[in-house]
């Protein structure tokens, strides 16, 4: 169970790696960091996904949306230190 849980703390550190890679591409398309469509089909796809492995899809889009909260975080922070602050 523990070699589980170190994989998961270690998948969400390297989702939230990619968070500096999709903020600069945000800010070289001039997009916003919150971007509702996308967060939208992320929580879907993964309450299908759940619902497929039989898993409690309320559940797992709590999980999604503190993950994709995280995310955001991440690259406002980014956005911070990108405009000096």
């Amino acid at each position: 169970m523990e070699s589980i849980d170190e994989q998961i703390i270690r998948l969400i550190h390297r989702r939230m790696g990619l968070s500096k890679k999709i903020f600069e591409v945000k800010r070289a398309e001039g997009r916003p960091i919150v971007d509702p469509e996308r967060e939208k089909w992320v929580l879907s796809h993964a309450m299908d996904l759940a619902v497929e492995l039989n898993l409690d899809a309320g559940a797992v889009k709590s999980i999604f949306e503190t993950i994709i909260a995280m995310s955001v975080h991440k690259q406002q922070e980014l956005q911070g230190r990108d405009q000096g602050g």
